[in-house]
């Protein structure tokens, strides 16, 4: 197994996050990236209210996913643990 860390958030207070996933050793790192990017999409649809009000404009909508932070990264299985139990 290996162990992954997906973190990012979109620039509001409160709204960062940081999700631990155990894998399978043959997962591309394809893959992974993939995963890091739904993952920010998701999480920011989750908050896209505190962002934008109720006649936001196409524009101010791409222009708060565009500025989502996110990224990945591999842990240990003891870092993995601590934050999934």
């Amino acid at each position: 197994m290996k162990y992954v860390c997906f973190s990012g958030g979109n620039g509001y207070c409160g709204c960062d996050y940081e999700d631990y996933v155990a894998i399978a050793d043959d997962t591309p790192e394809s893959w992974i990236e993939q995963m890091s990017v739904e993952r920010a999409y998701e999480n920011a649809e989750s908050y896209a209210h505190v962002a934008l009000d109720d006649d936001f404009t196409a524009e101010e909508e791409q222009e708060y996913y565009d500025n989502l932070d996110f990224d990945w990264h591999y842990v240990t299985e003891e870092i993995y643990l601590e934050n999934t139990n």
